[in-house]
């Protein structure tokens, strides 16, 4: 809604445009009269030019309701001086009358009725209906105007919530809400003179700007004095006395802003920071608060515009076979496409704050299935390993909606679980239909990073169990009972026929430990990072892989 469009198309006529633009803005009393008079102007200059061509024949236009009596009496007129006229060329007397002087009063009791038409459409333009103060348009104006007159001065804004409002016109009804409105602005007209602005910035919110204080503690000093006198004044209601109750939100010039649509934000923000945290009490704006408050603010934005424009993309990093460095599979890894989110972390921990995480999962879901139904003849045998954030999606129905191709796609992928899942209920149910509808395959993620491993991996006997980095990090350095606990676990794991992963290797020493302990696979920095198209290992580190098999 933009009253500059509104404004625009009633210039060009078009009056019902004009009145949709206007409705969002607050102004739709105004812009109806303003529209109202705009109509009959531009139909009484289609009138008037109508007689000027000499046509008596077309009437007072009805939309001009303002003057229709006085418009019909000059018509009137107008057709008894033609009358007249014809009458005086045919060489008859004309009549000893004064309808010219008649016609003339007429014609300037339209334009000053329109002058006072034009002049309260302005008046209601600019101050609030109910109580006469400026509105927010004006005051906005008016406290920018006075800081040009006094650059050098300091002055002080004053944003006012009512916070007990409300509970009047539910406990007195509108009458009663109608005299506390009109006590508040008693109150703040006590403190008015030639250097101060008042303003009703909406319902139940009034504004008050001081200027020309020679320093910040004179500014101060009167908005805390009139804090009290607002605080301090009482309404006789039926049954009942009510004190004023409001919240108080101030920011000074030039200290804490330049300009006055930005003085009058930062009020606002004040005094919202008020009603929520501690009602009833003045609080000078404070920058640190406002940062924090619109960087949150930005970031919920940022997620929902990434969940709504779709702005991820995956990364692939290979998990090698350690038998003979053929590429097993890659694990999708999913990336932000703008720069406001630092790492996928930052993304998950914000989705899960926001209670969007749902949202995020199915989304990555999805477009994991678009990317393999595009890339799935690249891919032959390989596997992709994908993430499943909290197990929600883990459902063989709700898979087959992804993509028209499921049932391929899913043969080829490897749902990985993180171990923190395993308190959802029914996951094991939701495993058995992935390998059984969707022959699937099922890893456990992050494999001794939390509490319960040996409880999940006899619940869900995986495929695939990959052991978390920590066990791998300086594993040739590690003491004995650290490779003891993973040679135990990798027995157990080839008994099972499930095939183990060692997460994390990034140095050598690394690679020819786990090859030596027997995983089977392995993934890590030292063979290949995180990159956006598919990588295949170099010729010399699928030899370095095969000349450290040999060894064991």
């Amino acid at each position: 809604m933009d009253i500059e469009t509104g404004l625009d198309n009633l210039l060009r006529g078009q009056f019902d445009a004009a009145l949709a633009e206007f409705e969002g803005c607050g102004q739709q009393p105004t812009a109806e009269k303003l529209c109202e008079l705009t109509r009959a102007c531009a139909d009484l200059s289609a009138y008037a030019a109508a007689l000027a061509e000499g046509d008596l024949s077309v009437r007072p236009p009805k939309s001009c309701r303002h003057f229709s009596t006085h418009l019909e009496s000059l018509h009137a007129k107008l057709k008894r001086l033609a009358r007249q006229l014809l009458i005086f060329s045919a060489g008859y007397p004309m009549p000893a009358v004064d309808d010219m002087g008649d016609l003339s009063d007429g014609l300037t009791f339209l334009i000053n009725q329109a002058q006072t038409c034009k002049k309260q459409v302005e008046h209601d333009q600019n101050h609030d209906v109910e109580t006469g103060l400026m509105n927010r348009r004006a005051f906005v104006r008016g406290v920018r105007e006075a800081l040009q007159m006094q650059p050098g001065k300091f002055g002080v804004l004053l944003s006012c919530g009512l916070d007990n409002l409300k509970y009047v016109n539910e406990s007195h009804g509108y009458d009663g809400g109608d005299l506390y409105i009109s006590k508040v602005v008693e109150a703040l007209q006590m403190c008015e003179n030639d250097a101060v602005l008042l303003a009703r910035t909406a319902g139940s919110e009034f504004a008050v700007f001081a200027h020309g204080f020679d320093n910040e503690e004179s500014a101060l000093r009167f908005a805390q004095d009139n804090r009290k006198t607002l605080l301090n004044t009482t309404i006789e209601l039926p049954n009942e006395i009510v004190r004023i109750r409001a919240s108080l939100g101030v920011a000074v010039y030039p200290s804490d802003a330049m300009t006055g649509d930005v003085l009058m934000n930062y009020a606002s923000h004040a005094m919202f920071e008020v009603q929520n945290f501690n009602r009833g009490t003045l609080m000078r704006f404070n920058p640190e608060v406002y940062r924090a408050k619109a960087n949150i603010l930005s970031r919920q934005e940022r997620l929902d515009e990434l969940l709504e424009g779709q702005l991820i993309r995956f990364a692939f990093q290979p998990i090698v076979s350690l038998k003979d460095g053929a590429i097993y599979g890659y694990e999708a890894l999913m990336r932000s496409t703008t720069p406001h989110f630092a790492s996928p972390l930052d993304v998950l921990q914000l989705a899960e704050a926001q209670s969007k995480l749902p949202q995020l999962e199915y989304l990555t879901f999805r477009m994991i299935f678009d990317w393999m139904g595009k890339n799935f003849p690249s891919l032959g045998a390989r596997k992709i390993f994908f993430n499943a954030i909290s197990a929600q999606y883990l459902d063989a129905r709700e898979l087959r909606t992804m993509h028209p191709r499921y049932e391929d796609i899913c043969r080829n992928m490897v749902f990985e679980i993180i171990e923190t899942a395993s308190s959802e209920e029914g996951l094991a149910q939701k495993v058995r239909e992935l390998r059984t509808e969707l022959a699937a395959f099922i890893a456990i993620d992050d494999f001794g990073c939390a509490h319960s491993n040996a409880l999940r991996l006899l619940n869900i006997s995986p495929e695939i169990l990959k052991i978390d980095s920590f066990f791998i990090r300086a594993i040739h350095k590690a003491p004995a009972s650290k490779r003891e606990f993973l040679s135990n676990i990798l027995v157990y794991c080839r008994s099972k026929g499930i095939l183990t992963v060692a997460e994390g290797v990034e140095t050598r020493e690394e690679l020819a430990s786990v090859v030596a302990l027997g995983f089977d696979l392995a993934q890590g920095f030292y063979l290949a990072r995180p990159e956006f198209a598919l990588q295949e290992l170099t010729q010399s580190q699928i030899e370095e892989i095969t000349a450290l098999r040999r060894t064991v």
